[in-house]
Formats: C-alpha cells, structure tokens, sequence
C-alpha cells in the first residue's frame, strides 16, 4: 500500500478565485494555476503535467483538497495526488506543484 506526505490542505472555507490551465503548443499534457483565498490570504499552487484535467473544474465548489506526494516511488512522474471531496470523490495526478508569486 502506498504512503503519502501531505503538502497542502484546504478546507470548505477556502475558495478557489483564479484557475488557469496552460499547455505548451508541442506537448500533450497541461498545466495548472489555482489561487486558493481565505480571508486576507491566498496561495497559488502551479501543478505541472496534469494527467487527467477533465476533473479540474471540481476545484470550482469543493468541500476538502488534499495535495499529497506519493511517498518511497521508483518513478519521477506522477507522484503528486490532488483530491477532490466535493459532491463525488474525484483525483487528478501530477508529476510537481510548486508555490507561485502573482503579480495582481
């Protein structure tokens, strides 16, 4: 069974305020921006190469996000879980996310 390391964690009073897929005319995978509020503050977490973007408009209305890193892996590729507790369960895989400054 595998183990995971929590990275990030958002709960129903977080709110989604900027959500920006990106992809590079020559590949095939995406990108993610996703700006999470709370009161007076926010982070944005960038996911790159996003195994399965038809789930990313969960983000719009969720109840819990858990951001996690597959630990003790042989593979350098999709070892970042997003998941999404919203009406359904839904997940996404990736193979980083890193915190980003924007410029408002």
């Amino acid at each position: 069974m595998s183990e995971y390391n929590t990275l990030f964690e958002f709960d129903a009073s977080w709110k989604v305020t900027q959500l920006v897929v990106t992809r590079a005319l020559d590949e095939v995978q995406s990108g993610l921006l996703v700006t999470f509020a709370q009161e007076e503050q926010s982070i944005t977490l960038a996911f790159e190469h996003i195994d399965d973007p038809q789930n990313i408009m969960e983000l719009m209305d969720f109840q819990q996000v858990t951001v996690s890193e597959e630990c003790n892996v042989e593979r350098d590729f999709s070892t970042i879980k997003v998941e999404l507790f919203c009406d359904s369960y839904a997940e996404f895989w990736c193979d980083a996310v890193t915190t980003k400054q924007i410029d408002s």
